[in-house]
């Protein structure tokens, strides 16, 4: 699939996809477009609702939910199996909520819908100064773009491209209610930093599996993060902002602006600076996932399943890397 390195380009249907994966593709986008079809009709609090207990039904018989109790099992190891076996169908159901509400997302982004927690203004400053906004797949976590948005705040979001390029495309038409920019995870570099030197802030979600990632500790194991969000911010002097989304009551929200968080310059070099401030937004994802690990979405493998041997020289890899390096100054070009 081309790689999308302009906002809101679609990926285009790869032209040697065979006959039957092209009618795959038609099918499932059928399934999406016919069920957002009848969620919209529902209106916002039915139609999550009606999303919750259509996934918590078919969720725990499929493959997937092997992998939401191999996750929930590092995240609660005191679990007995009882409570494991509701987690497991407490975290399909709330990903049906999320799946039921994409019709609505422009509604679920304003009051009285989203309650917007920012202390510290961290909304308003962006508004003249570019920002990285920072989260996780969380309670419903497209609507933090949206706020965003609605605040006045320009905002590019990253997002990752399905395979399917026909539900892509479903998925952009609906997010356009958010009111942001999108740009593929797979763009080049060069389109996020174009995006912020262009005077707009940046939305992120860092908590799934990133395997050309550095290796930082989540849940006391070695977990591949995402760098590139962190070193932008430590090379352009950007506020770091983690931002938690959390369910109230059926489809309805707060959304929560955290102090940024700051480069530890003192570490010397970039990646080592960058990779700290992703552990110390780790921790933080930790705390909240722990409180609500039901509202977390972990339906694919979230650590690494390597051998020891591919450890140790995966680690030796970073390791090396981490070490100074007189050419990986810190702050603005």
């Amino acid at each position: 699939m081309p790689k999308a390195d302009s906002p809101n380009e679609l990926a285009a249907s790869p032209v040697d996809a065979s006959l039957a994966q092209r009618l795959a593709w038609r099918g499932e986008a059928a399934l999406v477009a016919g069920f957002w079809a009848l969620a919209e009709r529902l209106g916002p609090d039915r139609a999550s609702a009606f999303g919750s207990r259509l996934v918590a039904a078919i969720g725990p018989r499929s493959r997937k939910a092997k992998m939401v109790r191999a996750n929930l099992r590092v995240v609660r190891p005191e679990a007995s199996e009882a409570e494991l076996a509701r987690l497991v169908r407490a975290s399909f159901a709330h990903f049906g909520r999320v799946l039921g509400e994409f019709p609505h997302l422009g509604v679920l982004c304003e009051p009285p819908r989203a309650v917007v927690v920012d202390p510290l203004g961290l909304l308003a400053a962006a508004r003249g100064r570019p920002s990285m906004f920072v989260s996780g797949h969380f309670a419903n976590w497209e609507i933090s773009a949206g706020v965003a948005a609605r605040a006045g705040v320009p905002i590019t979001v990253v997002h990752a491209t399905r395979a399917n390029p026909l539900v892509t495309e479903l998925l952009l038409r609906r997010r356009s209610a958010l009111g942001c920019r999108f740009l593929d995870r797979d763009a080049s570099p060069a389109a996020m930093l174009r995006e912020i030197r262009a005077g707009r802030s940046i939305g992120v979600l860092v908590d799934q599996r990133h395997d050309a990632g550095d290796l930082v500790p989540f849940f006391g194991r070695p977990a591949s993060a995402p760098l590139a969000p962190a070193l932008l911010a430590a090379r352009l002097d950007l506020p770091f902002v983690p931002v938690r989304v959390e369910r109230l009551d059926g489809a309805a929200f707060r959304v929560t602006l955290c102090p940024p968080i700051a480069p530890d310059l003192s570490l010397g070099e970039r990646r080592a600076i960058a990779r700290d401030m992703m552990q110390r937004l780790y921790r933080l994802f930790e705390d909240w996932i722990r409180e609500r690990p039901e509202e977390w979405l972990c339906i694919k493998r979230r650590w690494p399943d390597l051998t020891k041997a591919k450890w140790r020289a995966k680690t030796a890899r970073h390791v090396r890397a981490a070490q100074p390096d007189a050419s990986e100054p810190v702050g603005r070009p």
